[in-house]
C-alpha cells in the first residue's frame, strides 16, 4: 500500500509542475531603463536575460528542483496576497508567477508606496541565491 501511495503522490506532484509555470524576478529602470530578468522553472532551470521590452534570455544556470519549487510556492503565496500592488519607480523591482500564459505580479520602487515586507524579503532571498549562481550561454533559445 505504501508503494502505491508513494507512486500516486509522485505522479500528482509531477503533473502539478509539468504545466508551464515559472517564477520571474526582475529589476530595472534607471538611466538606461534596461531590465534584468530571471526566470526560474520548476525543473530548476534558471534563465537570465536583459533588455528593454523584449527580453533576450542569453544565459542559463540551474537550481535544485526542490529549491525552485519552494520559490514557486512561496512566490505564488506572496503575490496572491496583493497581485494589484504595482508601484514602480525610476528603479523598480518585481516578483511574479507565470502559469500557462497568465501572470500575477507585484512591482515596487516608488518611495511613496511601501512594499509588503514579505515580498521584499522573498525578492532579496531569491536574488541573493541567483546572483551566486554561475551562468553559461543559453543554448536552448
Amino acid at each position: 500500500m505504501k508503494i502505491l501511495l508513494s507512486c500516486l503522490f509522485s505522479v500528482i506532484v509531477n503533473f502539478t509542475f509539468s504545466q508551464e509555470c515559472f517564477v520571474v524576478v526582475t529589476s530595472g529602470g534607471g538611466i538606461t531603463g534596461v531590465a534584468i530578468v530571471y526566470q526560474i522553472g520548476p525543473d530548476g532551470k534558471v534563465l537570465k536575460g536583459k533588455g528593454l521590452g523584449q527580453i533576450n534570455y542569453a544565459e542559463q544556470s540551474n537550481l535544485k528542483k526542490s529549491v525552485a519549487r519552494k520559490y514557486y510556492r512561496r512566490t505564488r503565496k506572496v503575490v496572491e496576497t496583493s497581485p494589484e500592488f504595482s508601484h514602480p519607480g525610476n528603479i523598480y523591482y518585481s516578483i511574479a508567477v507565470r502559469e500557462n500564459g497568465k501572470e500575477m505580479k507585484m512591482t515596487w520602487g516608488d518611495s511613496q508606496h511601501t512594499v509588503p515586507e514579505e515580498a521584499k524579503d522573498l525578492y532579496e532571498e531569491i536574488t541573493k541565491v541567483l546572483t551566486g549562481l554561475t551562468f553559461t550561454e543559453n543554448t536552448t533559445k
